[in-house]
């Protein structure tokens, strides 16, 4: 019986453009658009002022990953732009930080798709081990579906995001029958000034776009890589910014401001509303569904991260080990059991909320440093490596998104809190010794082609396929 290492992967089939719009989409919206709304209406109607600033800033990220991934579209996208400006230890730092957000952010969604299943199977909503089951069930199913290949992966994220991104754009246009302007209640209900309001609401949304960069990431193993990874990423956010802001903004006007509030489940509240009662379940079944979406997207960007690495020996050689379906199968596998760790000594002592706040900090945390660097990274090139006769208008423009992501990156990293940042920091610095083990694999030189890889070899990659050699190529 073959085993993984003893036979050649086929081809992979390139994923287009829908495919790959769908992964931005759809790791983007996932759980949190479903809770959004009751903390929002605790600030007042001006929080849409908020998410409006907050999706501005999605955007910005978005076009800075559209213009690296034109001019190199590299497999690993952050892990790669960083590498590629500021060489193998930022690289290393990216693809860490981002790989731990990415598995960590698929225990949390696990989580949260737990609770509305809660809502649907009453049963589980005191069941903790029933909780737990189910959550580490869900990782495992999704993870198996990953290890049959990126189309196969991708092509079940474009059904998902049709299934939670048609019944969201309902509410946020047909949902509009049911808008009463006297719902909106107080602009500002907050004791604060409507300045702070304004950024204390863009504080709770800008973690809702986490997934800007997920086209860029399986890099090669997209078709035409240089024209679908832009058109995928900027049309990925900014459906979901459609989608966010005008089915927000439906949920607000169908219920007055107080009663929002105080809803634990304010959009399924909202389309009985809307729809009659027969579409409180439904709603709760479309947020399961957005959550095995997101959950799916980043189950994938989880092993294609570390297998970009692993191509360029800063990550152990296992990771970038290819099934007969040219997936990442033992890196994939490595994540899931991760995430699905994380889910069951995540519960504690506390209850689901508490669970999926803690594990969507630490994901968010993780996410956000990637972001920065590749920001800064783009802005380097452009100040520095751009190609001469570049013209002045276009550079210009370029430059000033560019330096707009770096200050909007740096901005969110410090809304999160002190706390979280220090937590951000020790992940950071975590990062140091792991990175002086695999730089010592690096010096050593790779084993013979016959020789197998052992678990914790580094990869040796075929210098035209790496990163690095694209880069020189």
């Amino acid at each position: 019986m073959a085993t993984e290492s003893d036979h050649t992967p086929a081809e992979a089939r390139p994923i287009g453009l829908g495919i790959t719009t769908a992964l931005v989409a759809g790791t983007i919206i996932g759980s949190g658009i479903f809770t959004l709304p009751a903390a929002l209406a605790e600030i007042g109607w001006i929080a849409m002022v908020g998410f409006a600033i907050s999706s501005i800033g999605a955007m910005l990220l978005a076009m800075v990953f559209a213009y690296a991934s034109n001019r190199h579209p590299a497999a690993g996208g952050p892990y790669a732009y960083a590498r590629e400006g500021f060489g193998d230890f930022m690289g290393f730092q990216t693809a860490w930080n981002y790989w731990i957000g990415a598995w960590v952010g698929v225990a949390a969604i696990g989580v949260s798709a737990v609770g509305y299943l809660g809502e649907l199977i009453p049963a589980l909503r005191e069941d903790r081990w029933a909780q737990i089951a189910t959550a580490i069930a869900l990782v495992a199913v999704l993870t198996f579906v990953a290890t049959r290949g990126l189309a196969t992966g991708g092509a079940l994220s474009l059904v998902l995001m049709v299934l939670k991104v048609v019944p969201l754009l309902i509410i946020g246009t047909v949902g509009f029958l049911a808008f009463d302007a006297a719902n909106l209640g107080p602009a500002n209900a907050t004791p604060d000034s409507l300045v702070d309001a304004i950024g204390l609401s863009v504080a709770l949304t800008l973690f809702a776009y986490i997934g800007v960069e997920a086209a860029s990431i399986p890099g090669q193993a997209v078709k035409d890589p240089t024209r679908t990874i832009p058109r995928a990423t900027l049309i990925g956010t900014g459906l979901a910014a459609v989608v966010y802001l005008l089915s927000t903004l439906a949920v607000f006007g169908a219920l007055p401001n107080s009663a929002l509030a105080e809803s634990a489940a304010p959009f399924s509240d909202a389309a009985r509303v809307m729809f009659g009662d027969w579409a409180g379940p439904a709603i709760s079944l479309v947020a399961v569904i957005s959550c095995l979406g997101a959950m799916n997207g980043l189950i994938l960007l989880a092993g294609q991260m570390p297998m970009a690495a692993a191509k360029d020996r800063l990550a152990p050689g296992v990771f970038g080990k290819l099934n007969r379906n040219s997936a990442p199968a033992i890196g994939l596998v490595i994540s899931g059991v991760l995430a699905g760790a994380m889910t069951y000594f995540g519960f504690g002592d506390g209850g689901l909320v508490e669970v999926y706040t803690k594990l969507l900090l630490i994901s968010t945390l993780a996410t956000l440093l990637p972001y920065l660097m590749v920001s800064a990274a783009e802005l380097r090139f452009l100040i520095v490596d751009r190609a001469p006769g570049t013209r002045i208008t276009r550079l210009g423009v370029k430059v000033a998104v560019t330096s707009l992501a770096v200050v909007y990156s740096l901005w969110a990293m410090s809304q999160a809190g002190t706390e979280e940042v220090y937590l951000g920091f020790m992940l950071f610095l975590v990062g140091v010794p792991i990175f002086v083990l695999v730089l010592r694999q690096l010096r050593t030189p790779p084993p013979p082609a016959h020789e197998s890889v052992k678990p914790f070899d580094v990869i040796s990659a075929d210098p035209s396929q790496s990163n690095e050699g694209q880069a020189r190529n």
